[in-house]
């Protein structure tokens, strides 16, 4: 979706036939697709009295001023630092004002919809059209709808573009259904997309232990602890702590894995369960049948290392489970725990994100939409991810824009790096020049959401060859070849459409000195003035988990990033067992200069670089076709970034030594 804000310079039409009585008479364009989110064909225009809601997303005020904020309290060396707002506060200093609602109402009333079907909500961020007609919208708008018709029978109707006065439009950000193509009037059911990730699972038999010499193997939460010095070890959950973890797998856990793990890792919690929350129809739908997801691991790990503080459980619903086009809707779970994100700033992108209350009665439906029904937790993992080029960039805008109001509340958002090294976070392939994802493409492609400069992003290491967890420097990034070129690989990168922020300036800069020294052909595949990723690492390879009634050995930045959130979880703990509060956003402090030796620099590995594939001719003659694949960048043969001293993008800023953390934390007000 392509979105224009330079407004004189748009073209500009006077309205002859179309006037209505509006004081303006110049509009502009204000929103254009380029290109449709699929395949599709236009198949007919639709009834011109087909009455559906419109719905008129405003602008926010004063998001220029979100970064100063969030920085103010989380930065050790702010007076304000720990000084976090209410939900209320920020809903008030950054929700659109009643000039703007009143400017946008005044349009409609004088293009002739009448004031008893406007309704505005309570965060004044929308204005809902009830029974607003094909005709009178398209009159309102200066455009044309068009049914399109889906390769599966689903028929939407949407508009290439639309035109509002340039007044208004200051006012304006979002108009839907527009040329999202969102409201749907047919009876097909939409498709529903699978688990669509690259599956990098090493499926060893293993046998529970509690022998360190073994970590290398079979990495437990004993190894864990041994290998990041975690000795705090609280006697009761703090008041007011609260540590959550996100699952979109449709088949989650079995509670008799889950004691399996317990009854050979952590004794002290077999019969325990996480606290569940449904997310727009999610359920516990695993069977010894179905199988499990990556959930149970999850859970293992979170419950294991944070005990004794209870682990809520996230579960998005099942039948929109992947989102449109196979990508992730990370919108379901912000909309659960913030209830003005629902219907702030343009709402949900029903391009990516499923509709709610489900517009289509079949099996699965979720009649509701679940909109603010769980306070924000204090820390929040999450095990997957996404490519940042798939998603518009409004889109991915204002869900970056989200994540930094849950830091400027308190909350540590966690997400996993990715397992393709620099090629995104699911396919595996980077871009061409035109930014399309490609086999061959040799652009690096940077993840989602660790892309958002206001989420922490986790990457991921592994024990060196015949180290122990006793040794000095025993990690390396994560990379190992699984089969014919397809790796997990620790991801990382830089984002080409979030800049360097300040906090991590000075650690970005050191490292683009060293890749000028030693790899400069590398600047031409990556933005070197974008927000670099990951920030920290630990181990993602060999975890041992239950699975199914077998102790077996699973890989992936799926099971780091709810190590890093336990261990947020226990230094909240501490703080609020002492009358403090919880870190909130921890990116300024891991990245300042006090906190620089609490973390092992990590200087040894690579992650991986752009896949190419190719046929290998010689196996037509035998009938069997073998696809060869590769790391390839510019033609060359090799890997993504390098580990270097100091901050790098294959392991960030190092693998943290908890109690050193955990100390300096204490420290700050």
């Amino acid at each position: 979706m392509s979105r224009y804000w330079w407004y004189p310079l748009l073209v500009l039409t006077t309205s002859v036939a179309c006037a209505s009585a509006h004081p303006s008479s110049v509009y502009y364009v204000h929103e254009k697709r380029t290109e449709l989110p699929s395949p599709r064909i236009s198949a007919r225009r639709p009834p011109q009295d087909l009455a559906f809601l419109l719905r008129i997303g405003l602008k926010q005020r004063n998001l220029e001023d979100l970064p100063g904020h969030l920085l103010a309290v989380s930065d050790p060396s702010s007076p304000t630092y720990g000084h976090h707002w209410s939900p209320e506060r920020v809903v008030a200093a950054f929700s659109p004002s009643s000039h703007a609602v009143n400017s946008v109402k005044r349009w409609l009333i004088d293009s002739g919809i009448q004031e008893s079907r406007i309704r505005t909500r309570t965060n004044k961020a929308w204005l809902n059209v009830h029974n607003a007609t094909v005709r009178e919208v398209e009159k309102l708008l200066r455009t044309e709808y068009q049914v399109l018709k889906r390769d599966n029978g689903e028929e939407t109707i949407g508009c290439h573009s639309y035109q509002i006065p340039v007044d208004v439009g200051e006012h304006v950000d979002f108009i839907t259904p527009t040329v999202q193509h969102s409201l749907t009037i047919s009876d097909a059911p939409p498709q529903r997309h699978g688990d669509i990730r690259h599956k990098y699972n090493i499926r060893r038999q293993t046998k529970g232990s509690a022998d360190l010499s073994r970590c290398h193997e079979a990495m437990t939460p004993d190894c864990l602890r041994a290998l990041y010095n975690i000795t705090y070890k609280p006697k009761m959950p703090a008041a007011n702590n609260s540590f959550a973890v996100v699952n979109f797998h449709p088949n989650t856990y079995l509670q008799s894995d889950l004691d399996l793990f317990f009854e050979n890792f952590s004794p002290s919690l077999v019969g325990s369960s996480p606290t569940f929350v449904s997310i727009n129809g999610g359920a516990l739908n695993a069977t010894a049948e179905t199988g499990v997801g990556e959930a149970g691991w999850i859970l293992q790990y979170a419950m294991s290392l944070a005990t004794p503080q209870k682990v809520t459980f996230l579960k998005v619903g099942d039948q929109t489970f992947g989102g449109p086009f196979g990508a992730v809707s990370f919108n379901e779970w912000l909309d659960a725990v913030d209830g003005s994100y629902c219907t702030s700033d343009g709402g949900d992108d029903l391009n990516f994100d499923p509709q709610f209350p489900d517009p289509i009665p079949i099996p699965g439906a979720f009649n509701d939409h679940s909109c603010g029904i769980i306070r924000p937790p204090n820390v929040i993992p999450v095990s997957r991810g996404d490519e940042e080029g798939r998603l518009t960039e409004f889109y991915s805008r204002r869900q970056c824009n989200e994540y930094a109001k849950l830091g400027l509340m308190g909350v540590t958002v966690i997400y996993g790096s990715g397992n393709t090294g620099t090629a995104g976070a699911t396919r595996g392939y980077c871009m061409d020049e035109n930014g399309t994802v490609s086999p061959n493409g040799t652009l690096f492609n940077p993840a989602w959401p660790g892309s958002c400069p206001w989420i922490t992003s986790v990457g991921g290491t592994q024990l060196r060859v015949n180290s122990t967890v006793f040794d000095q420097n025993p990690e390396e990034v994560t990379s190992v070849d699984l089969t014919m070129g397809f790796f997990t690989s620790a991801g990382g990168g830089f984002s080409r459409r979030f800049p360097t922020p300040a906090y991590q300036n000075r650690a970005v800069q050191e490292y683009l000195k060293q890749l000028r020294r030693t790899d400069p052909g590398k600047f031409k595949v990556f933005n070197s003035h974008g927000r670099g990723y990951p920030d920290i690492s630990v181990i993602s390879n060999r975890y041992v988990s239950a699975e199914s009634g077998a102790l077996v050995n699973s890989s992936g930045v799926s099971g780091s990033s709810p190590v890093v959130g336990a261990m947020i979880s226990l230094i909240n703990d501490a703080r609020l067992s002492i009358g403090r509060g919880p870190v909130g956003f921890i990116n300024p402090a891991l990245y300042s200069s006090g906190f620089t030796s609490a973390f092992r620099d990590i200087v040894v590995g690579t992650n991986t670089g752009c896949k190419g594939c190719t046929f290998d001719p010689s196996s037509c003659n035998t009938g069997i076709v073998i696809l060869v694949c590769y790391i390839t960048v510019q033609g060359e043969r090799f890997g993504g970034f390098a580990a270097m001293p100091g901050w790098d993008p294959a392991s960030g800023l190092g693998t943290p030594n908890f109690d050193s953390l955990l100390k300096k934390w204490l420290e700050l007000p």
